[in-house]
């Protein structure tokens, strides 16, 4: 079972939002069967912020 505790202690950082840290490791298939939020939402906004920072980058060179 996922122990938030422990990840954070692994890496050494603390989370101010454990919700989304859990939110972060929950698989789609998962969340639909337990009716909980899955990564998907946060690895779209990754993935756009991502897009943005190399747009960024190659404007400039």
């Amino acid at each position: 079972m996922f122990e938030p505790l422990k990840i954070q202690e692994k890496i050494g950082y603390v989370f101010r939002n454990v919700e989304l840290l859990s939110e972060a490791f929950t698989h789609a298939s998962f969340s639909n069967e337990h009716a909980m939020p899955s990564y998907e939402r946060l690895e779209f906004l990754g993935d756009s912020v991502l897009g943005m920072v190399v747009a960024a980058y190659l404007y400039e060179r």
